[in-house]
C-alpha cells in the first residue's frame, strides 16, 4: 500500500460527494453537541460567567443570535465537526454549517416562526426548557 501525503489525504476527502446522509449527520452532531452545551451552560455559575449576555434579550431578532461571549460563540457550534472523525464529506460539513448558521439565526427571530417554529424563542422566555432543536429537547424531556 502507498503512503499517502497529507496535501493527498486531503484531497480525497475534498472528493467525496456530498451525502444526504452525511449532511444529516452533520445537523444531528451539531444538534446534540449544542444541547449539551446550552444545558451546561445553564449551570448557574457558567450562565452568570458566559450565558447571561444571550438571555439578555427577551424576544430576540435575527441579529440577537450571536450577542454572547466570545467563548458560548466559540463552542456551542463545535459538534458539527464531529463526524469529520468517522469520515462524512466536507462538502456535506459545508452545506451543514450554512444550514445551521442560517437556521440558528432565524430561531431568533418571530418574523421566521412559521419556517423554524417558536420553541427557541420560548426558550428566551422560560429558560429551563427548550434548549436545542425540538427533536432534542423532546428525547431529553426539556420540552415547555
Amino acid at each position: 500500500m502507498m503512503k499517502q501525503s497529507p496535501k493527498e489525504l486531503f484531497a480525497v476527502k475534498l472528493s467525496k460527494p456530498l451525502t444526504m446522509i452525511d449532511f444529516i449527520q452533520y445537523v444531528v452532531a451539531y444538534d446534540v453537541w449544542f444541547y449539551i452545551a446550552h444545558r451546561i451552560l445553564h449551570i448557574p455559575w457558567v450562565y452568570k460567567q458566559y450565558h447571561f449576555q444571550h438571555h439578555m434579550h427577551k424576544h430576540p431578532e435575527w441579529n440577537d443570535t450571536f450577542s454572547a461571549h466570545a467563548v458560548e460563540n466559540a463552542v456551542s457550534g463545535l459538534g458539527l465537526f464531529v463526524p469529520l472523525a468517522w469520515g462524512c464529506s466536507w462538502g456535506a460539513l459545508m452545506a451543514a454549517w450554512v444550514f445551521c448558521f442560517a437556521r440558528g439565526i432565524a430561531r431568533h427571530d418571530a418574523r421566521c416562526a412559521w419556517l423554524v417554529g417558536a420553541h427557541h424563542l420560548r426558550h428566551h422566555t422560560s429558560p429551563g426548557k427548550n434548549f436545542s432543536s425540538f427533536y432534542i429537547d423532546w428525547l431529553c424531556g426539556t420540552v415547555e
